[in-house]
């Protein structure tokens, strides 16, 4: 197998593909990895945010080709380590195949170039490919627990990093913040992400999962330390600033209060929004919702606009969409598609881009993550696989809520972060399914 392996790398050495590099750790590194702790492999995965960033950063050529050099790394390895005569998908694979039919049907009927096309479906569905790793590699309890410990330091580390930003007043695009209604707000927290948004959307993934291990702890050092995560990851939220992503988690933890059988955590959820309406900035962000100068500003180019344009489009392909990638996101900006005009709410972008049926096969995905999130919390017995679940569940909602007003889905780390949760949500409920 070793031989095979230099076999392959010395053939590809001579291509001269861009890929090449990715290709040739791709076949490689499964040869490294199977002679290591079978689990190593996994622990890249909650480390995705720090490796795409140090990544894209210092080896700026391999920007567009290692996440999918990753998938297949990943990949390999599990041809190599599992031991298993067929491959798991779990139920979830019916929505995702629904979804993927629908995308395909869009991009056949509409008049996309299917260049363009095949970028969009992959920004659509290639991490799902995480979750099927996961699910597959994973074979107890215990590997979800080592993974979300992982995860906790990469948090931590993330959202000290913001936290230092906007206490040190890190220089910032003017675009983040409005010049004419928020002249008080010299910076936001943005850590190693591309924008506060984003940095916010990863944090609203986690914080509620964290929280429950925090609750449920019994251990009195590890407690302490999932409370210094949460406290410094939700402090790390405030000053990102992003009012969105904030009412997103509010709507969670109310949720949460409602759920939990432990009803004195309404005062939590109390505290957290004083401490919220505490920090000025926030304020600052949230009167200048009700500024007629805002409410104009949303009307000219802004999100009220973008939205309406959405609706006018749809209306002229209600059935198939323009095609994936084609309108309001990442893809079509890159592509200069309606001047490169990002849309900021992922839903409307997948009903102009897949049209109606592509768009309710997107809901019924949606519908089905959440779907197994609530069924855990109803029928597992195990109470810390309940109360975790339960914490998953809020992560993953507050996300989706939060991509009413932002384009999440279709970045890398996110989604990646996203399919991990999931994943998790089906390894705990294993024996129920």
């Amino acid at each position: 197998m070793v031989n095979f392996g230099a076999i392959i790398f010395s053939l590809l050495s001579v291509l001269s593909l861009p890929i090449q590099p990715i290709l040739s750790l791709s076949f490689t590194l499964p040869l490294f990895f199977y002679y290591f702790p079978k689990n190593l492999p996994l622990f890249l995965i909650p480390l995705y945010p720090i490796l795409d960033f140090f990544i894209r950063r210092g080896f700026p050529s391999l920007a567009s080709y290692w996440d999918e050099g990753f998938i297949i790394l990943l990949l390999l390895i599990i041809l190599l380590r599992v031991k298993k005569k067929e491959i798991k998908f779990t139920s979830l694979i019916i929505p995702v195949l629904i979804f993927l039919l629908f995308l395909l049907f869009s991009a056949y009927f509409s008049s996309i170039d299917y260049r363009v096309a095949i970028d969009g479906i992959r920004s659509y569905l290639e991490m799902f490919l995480f979750f099927l790793i996961l699910i597959n590699y994973i074979e107890d309890k215990k590997t979800v627990n080592v993974l979300l410990d992982i995860a906790s330091v990469v948090l931590l580390i993330i959202s000290l990093y913001g936290i230092f930003q906007f206490i040190f007043k890190v220089s910032i695009p003017r675009t983040w913040i409005d010049k004419d209604l928020e002249t008080s707000i010299s910076t936001r927290a943005f850590s190693i992400f591309g924008s506060p948004n984003a940095f916010a959307g990863y944090l609203i993934l986690l914080l509620p999962t964290f929280f429950m291990l925090f609750i449920e702890e019994k251990k009195i050092s590890k407690k302490i330390y999932y409370f210094l995560v949460v406290l410094i990851s939700l402090f790390a939220l405030f000053f990102t600033l992003s009012r969105a992503a904030q009412l997103s988690i509010i709507a969670s933890f109310i949720l949460f209060a409602l759920l939990y059988k432990d009803k004195r955590y309404f005062l939590v959820v109390l505290l957290i929004l004083l401490a919220f309406i505490s920090i000025p900035q926030i304020r600052t962000r949230f009167m200048s919702l009700i500024s007629p100068i805002y409410i104009e500003k949303l009307k000219t180019f802004g999100r009220i606009y973008r939205w309406n344009l959405a609706l006018s489009i749809f209306s002229l392909h209600p059935l198939s969409g323009v095609g994936p990638g084609g309108f309001g996101g990442a893809v079509a900006s890159r592509l200069g598609m309606f001047e490169g005009l990002y849309v900021d709410n992922y839903y409307l972008k997948t009903l102009v881009e897949t049209g109606i049926f592509g768009f309710l096969s997107f809901l019924y995905l949606i519908f089905s993550i959440l779907k197994k999130g609530i069924s855990n919390f109803i029928k597992l017995f195990d109470e810390k696989s309940k109360s975790l679940s339960l914490g998953i569940f809020l992560g993953i909602l507050a996300f989706f809520l939060n991509n009413f007003t932002e384009n999440l889905w279709e970045i890398p780390v996110l989604s990646v972060t996203l399919w991990m949760l999931v994943s998790f949500l089906y390894i705990l409920g294993e024996k129920n399914d």
